[in-house]
């Protein structure tokens, strides 16, 4: 049985959802990892003072205090690479999703969405719309227009404290209310995946609204 073939809009569409969806999962992953984190308190473990011999060692083992060391940085390690998939996905999700307008009000008919990836697997975002996709225009008339413009300025400002905060990493020296102020934008800036995919889910249904009248003429031709 073959399998039938999709208008460009709908396999458009498609694409889009698969990276919402993967978006979604990781963004449920990298909380769970959080939570699991928060959840193993130190402060609350009482560490024993039992001793273990191993064979070919010199000193002797501390099990519970190595148990206990090596849970939590697995944890660690396990948030931080689920942070990690998280951004990478919400930053596909909401660059793939602009891309995808910024084509189809120009009057193209792409039936997926088109991402670029580096040597080492980071995404790689196209001039046109980095750091941050810019208003797109076309989009007046769309009632979430205003709450889609606020959202993708959220995202710059997170964007713009990353880079704040990288240039001041970069210098020798930093005096105090400097030093306050580059952790202050670090921390604005671990926001970058949550705005990335706030402004996606909005980006979405604005491809739904920029797809109307194709999906209207394919109808009704």
């Amino acid at each position: 049985m073959t399998r039938k073939t999709l208008p460009w809009f709908d396999s458009l569409t498609d694409s889009i959802f698969a990276l919402g969806a993967a978006a979604r999962e990781t963004r449920t992953a990298y909380q769970a990892a959080q939570a699991a984190s928060a959840h193993y308190n130190l402060d609350r473990i009482r560490l024993l003072d039992g001793e273990v011999t191993l064979t070919g060692r010199y000193s002797a083992s501390r099990p519970h205090d190595q148990a206990v060391v090596r849970i939590a940085d697995a944890l660690r390690n396990c948030e931080h690479r689920m942070e990690n998939l998280y951004n990478q996905a919400a930053l596909s999700y909401a660059y793939g999703t602009a891309w995808a307008i910024l084509r189809v009000l120009d009057g193209q008919e792409p039936p997926r969405v088109e991402l670029g990836l580096s040597a080492e697997g980071h995404l790689t975002v196209p001039g046109e719309l980095a750091p941050v996709p810019p208003a797109i225009e076309g989009l007046d008339r769309w009632c979430d227009n205003a709450k889609f413009e606020k959202a993708r300025q959220r995202w710059w400002e997170c964007d713009s404290a990353g880079e704040y905060a990288s240039a001041l990493d970069d210098e020798d020296y930093l005096a105090d209310h400097e030093a306050n102020e580059m952790h202050q934008a670090h921390a604005e800036a671990r926001g970058i995946p949550d705005a990335a995919y706030a402004y996606a889910t909005l980006a979405e249904s604005a491809l739904r609204y920029s797809l109307l009248g194709t999906r209207a003429r394919h109808t009704h031709p």
